[in-house]
């Protein structure tokens, strides 16, 4: 029987331990979130992708077929529209967009105080 383990740490530390099954001769397969069960399947024997939330967050565990044998992945997807991605984007989005803005008023800053240097510069010379 194979068997995979991972770990997810939420924002504020809480660890999930999610854990997977696999029958090597039936192919049932379980899989467990802190001892929980998330979910269960029957003879899977191709390749096959399972999704269920952990707060939040969408997790995925890929079953991937080969001539080897199987292997397994878990991964929080980050481009499927949740309400938890939604708010990402935005914040990255917002994020950008003042970094954007403080770029231009130290750029503008930096403009200014050249300016105010030469013309400091310009007044001296036409009292020497």
């Amino acid at each position: 029987m194979a068997e995979s383990t991972w770990r997810f740490t939420n924002e504020l530390g809480q660890p999930y331990f999610i854990g997977l099954f696999h029958g090597d001769k039936d192919g049932h397969l379980v899989v467990h979130c802190n001892s929980k069960v998330m979910l269960i399947d029957f003879n899977v024997n191709d390749s096959k992708t399972y999704s269920f939330f952990i707060e939040e967050e969408l997790c995925e565990i890929s079953v991937n077929r080969s001539e080897e044998g199987f292997s397994y992945s878990c991964q929080i997807n980050l481009e499927v529209d949740t309400p938890k991605n939604r708010f990402r984007k935005s914040h990255v989005e917002a994020e950008y967009k003042s970094y954007r803005q403080a770029g231009w008023i130290a750029g503008g800053l930096f403009l200014f105080l050249i300016l105010l240097t030469l013309f400091l510069k310009s007044i001296n010379f036409h009292r020497i």
